[in-house]
């Protein structure tokens, strides 16, 4: 597959995420995937992890619940970073995906509480 085509479905994997896969969990999205893009097992569970937290983070600032400039102290990235991170298909690295779970962890609380 060229690089072009895995970086459409990155795209469209992304943008999938970005709806109902804010709701599910690794598992279920991942099914979900697997159905919707007939993806293979060569999409990691730790790639499709990135996409799923990045893009509930992602709605949280679209949803005016956490700002860029939030994120950007609480990941220590460079705003640049930030936001290639939460606009692109580029994978999170170990460290903020970890960020990324425990803010997506606060923004539910947030959510729940607001």
């Amino acid at each position: 597959m060229s690089y072009e085509d895995q970086d459409f479905i990155m795209r469209q994997i992304k943008n999938f995420a970005k709806g109902i896969g804010v709701l599910l969990d690794l598992s279920s999205l991942k099914e979900l995937l697997q159905l919707e893009f007939s993806i293979d097992e060569s999409l990691s569970d730790r790639k499709i992890e990135s996409i799923m937290y990045t893009a509930r983070v992602e709605n949280y600032i679209n949803r005016r619940i956490l700002s860029e400039e939030e994120l950007e102290k609480m990941l220590g990235l460079s705003p640049q970073q930030v936001s290639k991170l939460v606009t692109t298909t580029e994978k999170a690295s170990e460290e903020e995906l970890e960020e990324l779970k425990k803010i997506s962890g606060a923004g539910k609380r947030l959510v729940k509480n607001g």
